[in-house]
């Protein structure tokens, strides 16, 4: 009797090894931002401005910038959540279905820009799901885009990666950035944005004659409401890419947001660098917080402005992409620290679903 107890307890030891040492877990390298030089440089040449700007769209929702929160409340209702950003606008964030997704800056009562991410929103001249080939054969589209604000003279500079993942083209005082699927080569998103606050946000390399426009340094109170407004949006908006996809949605979990909230800081803070300590791994992480999966992969990227830049970026990196459009995970966990963003995900059969 007493041996197969002892046989018992031997096999039981050994499940408990096995079960740790096959379990899948995959963490991607660091994702930079193709914008992370920040390269931003005074010109002393005054570069030629285009004076005949195409039209602006007369329909859609890029018809909201410019206008009055009353015309926003009077096409698309009270939004889901308000949410502050870094550059000064909040998020007014309409969040029922992701097929619907829409996101829209709001400055001073005025709308600076939409977001749209849903397939069925209304991005005319474009459509989400529109070929990157039809869009060059219907839009002018250059490398060079100028902003003209009073007699300041703004250039933004788009690099060949842009071209295929994020284009910028101009309207009569309207800018719409094109977020592409450089793989299937289809159109993700649109948002369409005025010029101050696209100086404001530089999501490219850029030159400049005259001022500067900066916006101002968030405090630190406010800094952790940008990153919590972050985190959702980079939650629902990997939902809303997986949609696009024809995947299913994954379901939020608190524990693997505080992970992924943890490690954005500590990637920020550079609590990495110093000599001597080394982070723990992925696995370590889920087994200190008692969390249990059968498969498990992680996601880092760092110095994009915002959740819409970082997610793009994810999905134009291949080993971040096979990651997000995975369809065996299940669950969750996004974090955001300044310009740093993590994602958790996990395969588990107790899953266990939480908002975010």
């Amino acid at each position: 009797m007493k041996a197969l107890f002892r046989i018992l307890i031997i096999l039981a030891a050994i499940l408990v090894v096995f079960f740790y040492t096959n379990q899948s877990v995959k963490e991607n390298e660091l994702l930079t931002a193709p914008n992370s030089q920040g390269k931003v440089i005074p010109n002393q040449d005054v570069p030629n401005v285009n004076d005949k700007a195409i039209p602006r769209p007369k329909d859609g929702l890029s018809t909201l910038v410019g206008k009055s929160t009353n015309a926003l409340e009077k096409l698309e209702g009270k939004p889901s959540r308000v949410e502050p950003s870094a550059y000064g606008y909040e998020w007014w964030v309409y969040d029922e279905g992701y097929d619907d997704y829409l996101m829209v800056g709001v400055e001073g009562r005025k709308v600076t820009q939409v977001y749209i991410a849903g397939v069925n929103g209304a991005a005319t001249p474009f459509k989400i799901g529109q070929s990157l080939d039809d869009i060059y054969r219907s839009t002018i589209i250059d490398t060079e885009v100028n902003v003209q604000i009073d007699e300041n003279i703004y250039t933004f500079i788009l690099d060949e990666e842009d071209m295929k993942t994020r284009i910028l083209t101009m309207y009569d005082g309207l800018y719409a950035q094109m977020y592409f699927d450089a793989k299937d080569q289809t159109l993700q998103a649109v948002r369409f944005i005025d010029g101050e606050t696209l100086v404001k946000q530089q999501p490219y390399d850029m030159t400049y004659v005259g001022d500067m426009i900066t916006s101002n340094v968030p405090s630190s109170y406010l800094q952790v409401e940008i990153d919590l407004a972050n985190q959702r949006q980079l939650f629902d908006l990997t939902n809303v890419y997986r949609t696009q996809k024809g995947l299913p949605a994954l379901n939020a979990a608190i524990d693997l947001n505080s992970i992924a909230q943890s490690h954005a800081a500590s990637l920020a803070l550079g609590n990495f660098s110093k000599e001597g300590v080394q982070p723990d791994t992925l696995k370590e992480r889920l087994k200190n917080a008692v969390v249990n999966f059968d498969m498990a992969a992680e996601n880092i990227a760092e110095d994009y402005l915002d959740a819409p830049e970082a997610i793009n970026g994810l999905l134009n990196s291949e080993k971040h992409r096979d990651t997000l459009l995975n369809e065996d995970y299940n669950q969750l966990g996004s974090g955001a620290f300044g310009k740093h963003f993590s994602q958790v995900f996990i395969q588990s059969i107790d899953s266990i679903s939480d908002e975010p």
